[in-house]
């Protein structure tokens, strides 16, 4: 994906979609994964069969979606201003 083809105002809208999903994403993502891990810890196997290990799965899953779309993001915002520095130096 090329962003230099696209118009100025495509990246930055695509930028900020990232956001919202990185926003979304983690969300409490912290709390969520501290108490899981205090669950799994205190009650074993018991927690296990209570469906401990796949929430952790999906707390890893949404921590994997927050890290691509940040680097997305940062990738959006490295194009904008490389092209800000471009409009200026001519």
């Amino acid at each position: 994906m090329r962003l230099n083809r696209y118009p100025a105002v495509i990246v930055l809208f695509f930028a900020g979609i990232l956001t919202v999903i990185f926003a979304y994403a983690t969300l409490n993502l912290f709390q969520m994964s501290m108490a899981n891990i205090r669950f799994l810890r205190e009650f074993g196997t018991m927690a296990v069969m209570e469906g401990a290990l796949f929430q952790l799965l999906q707390i890893l899953l949404s921590a994997t979606i927050a890290m691509v779309s940040y680097i997305g993001f940062k990738i959006c915002e490295s194009e904008l201003v490389h092209r800000y520095h471009e409009w200026q130096n001519r």
